[in-house]
């Protein structure tokens, strides 16, 4: 039986390179199981058809020329070339003529494969795709009886507006299961959440300081990638993993790579409360200018029994706006939208290249002054076709320099991948950077919003201009976004002046009129969380052309909520802070309130720490087997989901799709990694493996199954030239996919 090329999507963590030997040592390793996987493949398909009385007349493992093999009996078993595949060659299974009918007359042998009952030939084709399932459930038996480090199933955040934040589930909770199926690790919970039935009630047991509770949460579609969610993050260690653009690694007050936090306020960190208070930290900063690290001496010859020094350290927070409506295109703060910088810079890459460094902040973009994140996109993606297909094109750019604060210009070339020979683009262009940041350390208003929600804009009613550098509210001296969003907010309801430099003209002022929202008239800040209005916790809006319901907490489900109230005395409940106990308080709505600008200014911190890992182990061999075959419907069910995304729904890329070298180049970074990674890799393909082959396309024993489910109905095989015509299509069909995966594999 042919097997199928090979397909896997999966993702891996960063590994340090690999000397030349411990990287041959891994494309052995690979290799070494690629070939072990299809042995099992080609065994299950084998040993059924020996049981079932059917000659065998070739067993190979791979393509192409045979490199080793041998002679026992009946069966030539042979290793060839390419291991990326293999083979059983059964009597009568090419063995046939054609007559004149076109029909085909297969050879009187009582052995032949074709001469087996349908159920037996389904049996013999089947055998291969069973025998990977159950090498896939060995594998991940053998993995954790072992031990394997993953991420533990703790609830990292709560994403604001989102069901599990809506429905109580807080930072820290530890969840046991979900509709009654056990949670071991984080992973579990978004597959088990992506399998569960649509709109329909999840049932989440939570450990909560000692306690077990039961919450009930409805997941929500993601519209983008077509998928179930609650809204989610993985857990955190209290460990600086990296900071951001304005911290000086030199300066002792501020925080460094490898500074673990052990004191934030009068609160000491610790494993156990770690999660939380880094979650808090995230969403809140603005609680903690400072908090206490503890971080080894930088010495000459630092060891690593060294004591960690305790250091206090000072934080920046940073403004992180949201979109109040989908209609919007720029997020901004009552109609002033900040300019953008560099978030993050590849190395190597072409913004790295064109001399780009993080926190830079973008000035003018092409011909575009103060260009939005979205402008920045559309100008890189911007096609440039010529008549030997697409080319590369200088973008000349200004920006003002993080390290300096010196204005510069520069150019920068979008890379575009290039299919090779056939000269096709493939993918989009990219300049191998993020720009989503904004520029908070910045005061300069990039643009000015025209409406929010279908109303003028304060800044729009102001008058205030793009360019415009502010240096005061009400007198009061401003130098970051952050401090320009509090002082609003402390001021709502109220008409404030808002005094701004213009090119050489300097203490321009306008009167902005800054409105009330509910979170102001309930004295809560952006970090707080909106659950209910007069017991409504959702709201339909329309949302990207379609009707959908969302908790209250999102900008437009808030806006529809109080829309129905406004000159009404309603009761609302909601959580002042991430960690906070459920409040309600009766507030009376005004039309001034309906536009939730609060609730969609959000602040944050350039800092990301590490992971909280566990070792998931079971010694017991059952509860290993269980969690074994746990996982293999999993992937099973991942490798499904990803087709559908691919064929169906369209929702992802073929482009993101791994061929015969990337499998390898990931199989060897695994290996790298250690034993069980390895392990864990090949568990993972040979079930990708299973799915893939089991497909109903011509060539692969899926194809073969249907065309046995149609004998068996019909009491006849198919005809030949339908067969032929098949087999051809499909032969067509694998190659240009091997072809393809195998270019992107090249070009990536």
């Amino acid at each position: 039986m042919d097997s199928s090329t090979l397909i896997c999507q999966t993702m891996i963590a960063a590994i340090g390179e690999p000397t030349w030997l411990m990287k041959l040592w891994s494309y052995v390793q690979i290799f070494a199981g690629f070939s072990f996987i299809i042995f099992i493949h080609e065994l299950g398909h084998f040993a059924v058809a020996k049981w079932s009385g059917v000659r065998v007349e070739q067993f190979a493992i791979g393509f192409f020329r045979e490199i080793v093999g041998f002679t026992k009996g009946e069966t030539r078993y042979s290793f060839n070339l390419l291991p990326l595949g293999g083979y059983v060659k059964m009597l009568g299974q090419e063995d046939f003529e054609v007559d004149t009918t076109g029909e085909l007359q297969y050879r009187e042998d009582p052995r032949s494969f074709a001469n087996k009952p349908v159920g037996v030939r389904m049996a013999i084709v089947s055998a291969g795709v069973i025998m990977n399932l159950v090498l896939s459930l060995v594998l991940f038996v053998i993995i954790f009886s072992i031990g394997k480090q993953v991420q533990a199933p703790r609830v990292g955040a709560t994403i604001p507006g989102r069901p599990a934040a809506a429905a109580g589930i807080l930072p820290g909770d530890l969840i046991k299961s979900i509709n009654g199926s056990s949670i071991d690790e984080f992973t579990d919970i978004p597959m088990t959440v992506m399998l569960a039935k649509p709109g329909e009630p999840l049932e989440f047991v939570i450990k909560r300081d000692g306690e077990t509770k039961t919450i009930n949460v409805i997941p929500e579609v993601n519209t983008k990638a077509d998928i179930m969610q609650v809204g989610i993050a993985s857990p955190q260690t209290a460990t600086f993993l990296v900071v951001g653009p304005g911290y000086d690694s030199e300066n002792p007050k501020h925080p460094r790579v490898g500074d673990t936090v052990v004191k934030m306020g009068d609160t000491e960190v610790t494993k156990d409360n770690a999660n939380s208070m880094m979650n808090l930290l995230a969403i809140d900063p603005l609680r903690f200018s400072q908090v206490v690290v503890e971080r080894l001496p930088i010495t000459a010859k630092a060891e690593t029994n060294d004591t960690p020094e305790r250091v206090t350290v000072d934080l920046e927070p940073r403004i992180a706006l949201r979109r109040l409506d989908t209609k919007e295109v720029t997020p901004h703060l009552l109609g002033l939208a900040p300019l953008m910088r560099f978030s993050s810079i590849t190395p190597g890459g072409r913004a790295d290249l064109a001399g780009m460094e993080v926190g830079d902040v973008i000035l003018k973009w092409g011909d575009i002054e103060n260009p939005t994140s979205e402008q920045i996109e559309k100008s890189i993606l911007k096609p440039q076709k010529t008549d030997w297909g697409p080319t590369e094109r200088d973008i000349p750019v200004k920006i003002l320099k993080q390290s300096t604060g010196k204005i510069v210009n520069r150019s920068i070339r979008p890379k575009i991948k290039i299919v090779p020979i056939l000269r096709i683009q493939k993918g989009n262009p990219t300049i191998q950077a993020q720009y989503q940041m904004f520029a908070d350390q910045y005061l300069r208003v990039g643009s000015i919003v025209e409406t929010m929600m279908g109303s003028e804009t304060p800044a729009a009613k102001a008058g205030i201009p793009a360019n415009a550098f502010i240096t005061a509210v009400n007198d009061q001296p401003m130098q970051t976004w952050v401090q320009l969003a509090e002082a609003l907010r402390a001021n709502a309801g109220h008409d404030v002046t808002v005094t701004y430099n213009l090119g050489d003209e300097n203490g321009k002022t306008a009167t902005l009129g800054v409105p009330h929202s509910l979170r102001t008239m309930l004295g809560i800040g952006p970090a707080s969380s909106i659950l209910a209005v007069n017991g409504q916790e959702r709201a339909k809006v329309e949302r990207n052309g379609k009707t959908a319901e969302l908790v209250v907490n999102q900008s437009l489900a808030l806006y529809e909520a109080l829309k129905e109230s406004v000159g009404k005395t309603v009761e609302i409940r909601y959580r002042p802070g991430p960690l906070a106990d459920a409040e309600t308080k009766e507030v009376t709505i005004t039309e001034d309130m309906l536009v939730p600008w609060v609730g969609s200014t959000a602040y944050t911190v350039d800092l990301i720490t590490g992971g909280e890992m566990i070792t998931l182990r079971k010694t017991n061999p059952i509860a290993a087997m269980k969690l074994g075959v746990k996982k293999t419907y999993f992937f099973v069910m991942q490798v499904y989901q990803v087709l559908e995304r691919m064929i169906i729904s369209r929702t992802l890329g073929v482009d993101k799709i791994s061929g015969p070298v990337g499998i390898v180049d990931l199989g060897s970074k695994m290996a790298s990694a250690g034993f069980v990674d390895l392990l864990w890799f090949l568990a993972l393909i040979s079930a990708n493996l299973a799915v893939i082959n089991f497909l109903p396309l011509p060539i692969v024993d899926g194809g073969l199954m249907v065309f046995l489910i149609i004998e068996k109905i019909k009491g006849s095989p198919i005809s030949v030239r339908i067969q032929v015509a098949t087999q051809v299509i499909g032969l067509v069909l694998i190659a240009t996919a091997f072809l393809y995966v195998t270019l992107n594999d090249l070009a990536r």
